[in-house]
């Protein structure tokens, strides 16, 4: 084979390879697989939403009280004497009702003191019927004289009238000093005022009395009271008794053990100084029937209390739940751009476990209340209803968990 020959096959040997090299190239991206494609993010934060509405909200004021007596008094013997009876009931805890008698002190010298000043009223009498008499008789006499020229009081004497009336102070006199011996009389027996029970009692029988002895320390049954202590900024949401207006209604609840004392009462005064302890308003509720029914446990004085006290409702508020509070006073909103705003709300009334928005926020507008780890207006969300073909899609955490 001569040169050119062979230089003419190693050409074409070349050419070959690199036609071959390119079918082989262009072979295998035409055949090849394309891998398959990872499903697109769905963007924004996945949180939960709720419609809300403005609305008028009746509420209460929840706050602390003690009970405390109505009535309370220190019985006392209004005279001396020895007792020589005294009701079974008058230990602590008896229970007596309105002018039931509660003692009886020895009576015989007060009994024996009305017969004497009665005997006293009757010669009082006696002695003023003899003495008109004798006015009388007097009287027949001056007018024989005829006309004698003598002073009113020569006149008067000769006629007996100061005697006559001397006659007739006299009888007043002993009236009323038999009123008084009737009286202290009826004060030998020591009577319940009003309807009561027993705190404590300080005698025996047999004991001897003297005025003023302390018998016992009452207090009426038919009304408690509970003082309660609350912020002064809240005085305004709350109806005191008027002649003209009730007040607030009010609910009392004592907790004994696993159950409780319920009762019913009304706001009737607002006392006139701070409470010196927290620097707070007080006012004084009024419980009627506070012992209940037969059966009812009673409710106990001195009793730390919780007391719901119904407050003015508040007009075309918001109700949230607290969770749904962030930073103190801030709401996350989904506009309907469906991007977060963050507004400032007014707060009006704070529950145990809500609060009522009067200001800062639309009322048909859908409020977060899910957490939302790193908050920056403006940034996208969805709610799962918009996401519910994925799986994948998971929700923030719930209002109870977030985080303000």
């Amino acid at each position: 084979m001569s040169k050119r020959s062979e230089r003419r096959l190693k050409w074409g040997l070349s050419i070959g390879v690199i036609v071959a090299s390119v079918a082989i190239a262009i072979l295998l991206v035409t055949t090849k697989e394309e891998p398959p494609r990872a499903p697109k993010t769905l963007e924004g934060t996945l949180v939960e939403v709720m419609r809300i509405g403005a609305a008028r909200h009746d509420v209460d004021l929840h706050a602390k009280g003690t009970v405390v007596p109505a009535k309370e008094i220190v019985l006392q013997a209004e005279l001396g004497g020895r007792v020589v009876w005294q009701s079974p009931e008058l230990v602590a805890g008896g229970r007596f009702e309105a002018n039931e008698p509660i003692l009886r002190i020895d009576a015989r010298d007060y009994e024996l003191a009305v017969e004497s000043f009665r005997s006293q009223v009757n010669r009082a009498r006696l002695d003023l019927r003899i003495e008109a008499r004798r006015g009388e008789v007097a009287k027949r006499e001056w007018e024989s004289f005829g006309e004698i020229d003598v002073s009113e009081e020569q006149r008067e004497l000769a006629q007996r009238k100061p005697q006559l009336e001397a006659s007739r102070l006299a009888l007043k006199a002993a009236q009323s000093a038999l009123k008084k011996a009737e009286l202290d009389l009826k004060r030998t027996v020591l009577r319940a005022p009003f309807n009561a029970m027993v705190v404590s009692e300080e005698v025996d029988l047999g004991q001897l009395l003297s005025p003023q002895t302390p018998v016992a320390r009452l207090v009426g049954t038919d009304e408690y009271h509970v003082q309660v202590s609350v912020p002064v900024s809240m005085l305004r949401t709350v109806q005191v008794r008027t002649e003209e207006t009730p007040g607030s209604e009010a609910k009392i609840v004592q907790r004994v053990g696993d159950g409780t004392i319920e009762r019913q009462g009304e706001v009737i005064r607002q006392f006139p100084d701070l409470d010196p302890g927290g620097a707070m308003a007080r006012l004084l509720v009024s419980i009627d029937n506070p012992l209940g029914d037969e059966g009812d446990l009673p409710l106990l004085l001195g009793s730390f209390v919780d007391v719901a006290i119904e407050a003015r409702p508040i007009e075309n508020a918001i109700r949230l739940p607290r969770a749904a509070l962030r930073n103190g006073r801030e709401v996350y909103v989904m506009n309907d751009q469906d991007l977060l705003e963050i507004h400032e709300v007014e707060i009006a009334w704070t529950e145990p476990d809500s609060v009522l928005i009067t200001g800062g926020l639309d009322p048909n507008a859908r409020v977060v209340i899910s957490r939302i780890a790193t908050p920056v207006p403006n940034m996208p969300l969805r709610t799962p209803e918009s996401t519910s073909a994925s799986p994948e899609a998971k929700p923030s955490a719930p209002a109870a968990q977030a985080a303000p």
